[in-house]
């Protein structure tokens, strides 16, 4: 075993398991399944000192075994991201910092979108796939040689792609494959060159002047997720997914959500009040959204609070009434925007400039990346906001600037247009404005008594309920 911060690289084989404290099959059957030996070889080439594993729930059954495993070959203490503060998907580096983690080994499926501090090595997970049924399949949707594709796949299906690549470029010229954007298990789909463009996780180059838009996608996996965030994100002719031995079109652009999300746009643009919610720690990038929105809300005259929440759920937001609209800065894989289940709606960062921004073009593809829409990603355009009043199409009234004043920061003086000053708070004018304003405190107004046995039992029946005494 190479000491610790040392160049050199170990490897971790069954040999060294055998020999082990834990030498058993079941170790045995854990090595080969989640390839322990590419972890430790990637630990110990990078001299990382301390390694966090982060499982989602389904494999936490296994975390422990897998940790004593790292243990003993590392010498190292390790340690376990159980609980992860947004999603399974997405690095939690805010966790890993609290041991002052040098690198994280995650485990399960995974969005791949970029990290700001800490390495990453990911141990994707595996789903067969019938190769020569869909090599077939493909070919009998695609009978053009000359066909332009560009090839995606799901991440649990990337141990396969390097077979079925090799078939495919017998026949199609013009194939393309997406790579990932990750370091991992499979090297074959880990994207070397770093000036590609990344796209929810993805990375392609066309060649010979070519535009992805000229492009028929292909997904091999499973109509789910990841196929939804790429088809809404990346502009090409044609979608297709291939799950099992069946090739489906996949139409996002006309499907119900899209046509929700227009509403929703609508009643944003309504919104005096706006809440924007940080669901996302770790990916590269967020504080830079999270300034844009900022910045194009204050143009609009438009009131807005930061909230920073993990896991976002109806209740959390439902704290906040005096919100009339909340913007989600998270993964672009997040489900949250399927939810009809929250009291107020739910915006993406893409939403913000589609309502706002006047130079942006409307179109029938959707942004979830919100990566992609700040200065220098593929879908950037500069900001222009409209001085003149417009129609809501929600109310029939006229929208106009005239809202509430903002500031930079809650105790800071804002200067309206008659010269007068005045200090903006949405929140504490909408807590005045109401019928009930919460418990009175009532300070110095009651007299002090000796406190007293509250009720017992279940809400249903307490036991002091009359229905109980009878």
């Amino acid at each position: 075993m190479t000491p610790s911060g040392s160049s050199g690289c170990s490897q971790f084989s069954n040999d060294d398991i055998s020999g082990s404290s834990f030498a058993s099959e079941e170790i045995l059957d854990i090595q080969g399944k989640y390839q322990l030996d590419k972890c430790v070889e990637w630990i110990t080439a990078r001299g990382i000192d301390k390694v966090c594993l982060q499982f989602p729930d389904a494999l936490l059954q296994d975390s422990a075994r897998i940790a004593l495993c790292f243990e003993d070959f590392l010498n190292k203490k390790v340690y376990i991201l159980g609980d992860t503060t947004c999603g399974s998907c997405c690095i939690d580096e805010v966790a890993a910092n609290h041991v002052n983690a040098d690198g994280i080994v995650h485990f399960g499926h995974a969005c791949l979108n970029p990290t700001t501090r800490l390495p990453v090595f990911h141990i994707l997970p595996k789903r067969d796939v019938n190769i020569s049924v869909l090599i077939s399949e493909f070919e009998n949707i695609f009978p053009d040689a000359d066909e332009k594709i560009l090839l995606f796949y799901d991440v649990s299906h990337s141990h396969q792609i390097q077979a079925i690549w090799e078939k495919l470029t017998k026949k199609f010229k013009k194939i393309v494959l997406t790579t990932l954007n990750c370091t991992s298990n499979i090297e074959f789909v880990d994207t070397k060159n770093t000036t590609s463009p990344v796209i929810c996780g993805r990375c392609w180059s066309v060649e010979n002047g070519y535009k992805t838009e000229e492009y028929t996608a292909v997904f091999i996996g499973e109509n789910n997720r990841t196929l939804a965030s790429l088809a809404m994100s990346i502009p090409t002719k044609t979608w297709y997914y291939m799950s099992g031995s069946e090739v489906t079109k996949f139409d996002a652009v006309s499907s119900p959500w899209v046509k929700r999300r227009r509403y929703l746009v609508e009643q944003l643009k309504d919104a005096k009040t706006v809440g924007i919610v940080v669901a996302t720690l770790g990916i590269k990038n967020y504080l830079e959204a999270l300034s844009s929105i900022k910045q194009i809300l204050k143009k609009k005259k438009k009131k807005s609070y930061i909230f920073s929440i993990g896991k976002i759920n109806p209740a959390k937001l439902a704290n906040f009434p005096e919100i009339d609209a909340f913007i989600i800065i998270a993964c672009p894989e997040s489900d949250i925007f399927d939810s009809k289940d929250y009291f107020k709606p739910l915006l993406t960062p893409f939403e913000v400039d589609l309502a706002f921004n006047t130079s942006r073009a409307f179109s029938i593809h959707y942004c979830l990346d919100f990566r992609q829409i700040l200065p220098g990603g593929s879908n950037f355009v500069e900001f222009n906001a409209s001085d003149g009043p417009d129609l809501s199409l929600i109310s029939n009234g006229i929208r106009t600037n005239e809202t509430e004043v903002s500031t930079e920061r809650m105790s800071a003086l804002a200067c309206k247009d008659n010269g007068t000053m005045a200090i903006g708070k949405a929140g504490a004018n909408f807590l005045v404005n109401r019928s009930w304003q919460g418990l009175e405190q009532r300070i110095g107004e009651d007299d002090v008594k000796v406190a007293e046995k509250g009720r017992c039992g279940l809400p249903v029946n307490y036991e002091n309920e009359p229905i109980h005494k009878t």
